[in-house]
C-alpha cells in the first residue's frame, strides 16, 4: 500500500467537505487507503506523515486563500493532486479548472500536481449548496482513478506526474482540427496513443511533433530519439501505430525498472 493521504480543503457552505468526505471514502473502500481529512479555516496541518496531499481548491470562479497559502509548503517528495468545485452548472470545463489551478499554485508556481479534477452540478436545496448525483459519482470515479495512481508507486514521477494542461499533447487530425484527445504524462499519452484516429498519429509523426513534446515538456530525450528512428515509409499506417506503442511502452517497462 501506498503512504498515507492528507485530504485538505476549506469551505463556505460545506460542499467542499462533502465532497474531501465522499474522495476519502473511495480511496478506503477500494484501496484499504489511510486517508485523512483536515479543513484549512481550522488551521494548516502538518503535512510530513503524508505522502499523498489532495488539495479541494475551491468552488465556481473562486479559489480560497487558505488553499493558496497552504499551497506555499514544500511538497518535495510528495504526490500533491487538486479538486475544484462547481465550475458550471452540468460539466466543468478544462478552460476553468487551468484557471483555477493557476490560482491555486500562486504561491508555488513550480510544482506540478499528479492530477487535477473540475466538477460541476451544484445547486441549491434547502439553502443548501450540494452536487448533483451524476456529478458526485464522477467525483468518487476521479477518487478511484487517482488511488490507482497513487498506488503505483514503482512508476518514476516522470512517468505519471500530470503536466499542466497548457502543455499536455494535444492531438490533432489536421491543422485546426483538434480531436479533443489529450496526454499529460507519459502513461497517458501511451494510452491515448491506442484510441485516437490513426490520421492523427501520421498527422503528428510525419511533424516530429512527438519528438519535440518528450523533450520540450517531458525531458526524455532518450524517447524522443527512438521514436525518431522509426521509418515512416517502412510502415503501413496501423503498423506504425503499433511500432510507436511498442517504442514507448518499453520506454516505460526500463524506466519502471530502474
Amino acid at each position: 500500500m501506498t503512504g498515507k493521504t492528507l485530504i485538505v480543503f476549506s469551505t463556505i457552505s460545506g460542499l467542499n467537505e462533502d465532497v474531501a468526505h465522499a474522495i476519502a471514502d473511495a480511496l478506503k473502500t477500494t484501496y484499504n487507503m489511510d486517508a485523512t481529512l483536515a479543513d484549512l479555516r481550522k488551521g494548516p496541518p502538518d503535512i510530513t506523515p503524508f505522502q499523498n496531499i489532495i488539495v479541494g481548491g475551491g468552488a465556481g470562479n473562486s479559489v480560497y486563500n487558505e488553499a493558496v497559502d497552504f499551497m506555499e509548503k514544500d511538497f518535495e517528495g510528495k504526490n500533491v493532486a487538486f479538486y475544484f468545485l462547481c465550475e458550471n452548472k452540468e460539466d466543468a470545463k478544462a478552460l476553468n479548472t487551468e484557471a483555477n489551478q493557476k490560482r491555486l499554485l500562486a504561491k508555488n508556481k513550480f510544482l506540478k500536481p499528479i492530477d487535477v479534477a473540475g466538477f460541476g452540478g451544484c445547486m441549491i436545496s434547502q439553502n443548501r449548496t450540494i452536487m448533483d448525483d451524476l456529478n458526485m459519482g464522477r467525483v468518487r470515479e476521479w477518487a478511484i482513478e487517482l488511488g490507482k495512481k497513487l498506488n503505483t508507486p514503482s512508476l518514476p514521477l516522470n512517468l505519471i506526474n500530470a503536466v499542466p494542461f497548457d502543455k499536455s499533447f494535444q492531438f490533432y487530425i489536421e491543422l485546426g482540427k483538434n480531436t479533443g484527445i489529450t496526454a499529460s504524462n507519459t502513461i497517458e499519452f501511451a494510452e491515448k496513443l491506442q484510441i485516437v484516429p490513426i490520421q492523427s498519429v501520421t498527422f503528428h509523426f510525419q511533424r516530429q511533433d512527438f519528438q519535440r513534446w518528450f523533450i520540450n515538456v517531458i525531458g526524455d530525450e532518450e524517447l524522443a530519439k527512438r521514436i525518431d528512428q522509426i521509418n515512416v515509409w517502412t510502415h503501413d499506417d496501423e503498423n506504425l501505430r503499433k511500432k510507436l506503442s511498442e517504442t514507448v511502452q518499453n520506454r516505460i517497462a526500463e524506466s519502471t525498472k530502474s
